[in-house]
């Protein structure tokens, strides 16, 4: 749809209008992203139901117009300029419920709600169960994919379908879902019995990463047998400046927000860090983060 802002963010109120949900025109993104950066969308949704969203993707598809789902709005990078098309929200999907066969939740649902009802080991993950899905979030103490039962996605086809955790194609954060941007619909889950101190899990976060500030989590995975943020700092990288973005100096493997920073000064380090690495370890960092082009 080659149309300028105005006509498309026009175009798409008129293709979703008899969606449930709330419509927002031209709304930066920034606040709805950990690491508070960047610009406007066309058009941000936020549906009421999941049988909204779906529709949405639907019609955004046949028109042949960009769509991003988001939630808590972790590890994700919008560029500056703001994003041409639609932006799905999934704060208003947050039902739960209790089968036979476990915990079953919908995209919007924090993932510090999964951790109240039992999840501990993604204590201090920031975002949602969508989100925590496609990126197979986790911690040290293990990933969200030990515990997946099944995941309801949307296929490319507009039709609806249910993977069981061997088709999820799960491995360190990634699955289908982040390779094939499928949307997650629903989540069924087993919660763990082992029960740990949630309280402890926080205070190592805080003494390890630097939570006082915006940022997108962890920017690159760990490469094999060694952590990204050990590479980073034998190259003497943290602390670097670009901005309003830095390397963080308690953990290499962050870049924060120090206050205003662009999408582009965050783009601008992590070519850094990876030419830097490359060159002096001989080791490509891939990034963690999505970044979104347009």
């Amino acid at each position: 749809m080659a149309l300028d802002p105005r006509d498309g963010a026009l175009a798409l109120l008129r293709l979703l209008e008899d969606l449930p949900g709330e419509r927002r025109i031209h709304e930066p993104l920034a606040p709805y992203t950990t690491f508070r950066i960047g610009g406007p969308a066309w058009v941000l949704f936020f549906p009421a139901t999941v049988e909204a969203l779906i529709e949405a993707v639907r019609r955004a598809q046949a028109e042949k117009i960009p769509s991003r789902i988001i939630g808590g709005g972790a590890k994700v990078l919008f560029p500056d300029q703001g994003f041409p098309g639609l932006v799905i929200h999934t704060r208003f999907l947050r039902r739960e419920e209790e089968r036979e066969d476990g915990l079953w939740v919908e995209p919007g649902v924090p993932i510090s709600t999964l951790v109240s009802r039992g999840l501990w080991v993604l204590a201090g993950v920031p975002g949602s169960a969508g989100g925590a899905v496609v990126m197979n979030a986790g911690t040290r103490y293990g990933s969200i994919s030990s515990f997946v039962t099944a995941v309801q996605t949307l296929l490319p086809d507009g039709s609806v379908a249910t993977f069981p955790p061997e088709e999820c194609r799960f491995s360190y954060r990634n699955s289908v879902f982040r390779e094939k941007r499928l949307p997650v619909l629903r989540v069924g889950l087993r919660l763990p019995e082992e029960k740990r101190l949630v309280t402890e899990i926080l205070a190592e976060r805080r003494r390890t990463q630097p939570l006082e500030f915006p940022s997108a989590g962890c920017i690159f995975r760990n490469p094999e047998g060694v952590s990204a943020g050990w590479l980073l700092d034998r190259a003497g990288l943290k602390g670097t400046v670009v901005g309003a973005a830095k390397i963080s100096e308690k953990h290499a493997n962050f870049i924060v927000n120090l206050g205003g920073a662009m999408a582009t000064h965050v783009l601008s380090l992590i070519e850094l860090a990876q030419n830097t690495v490359r060159r002096v370890f001989g080791v490509q960092l891939t990034l963690e983060l999505e970044v979104v082009r347009t």
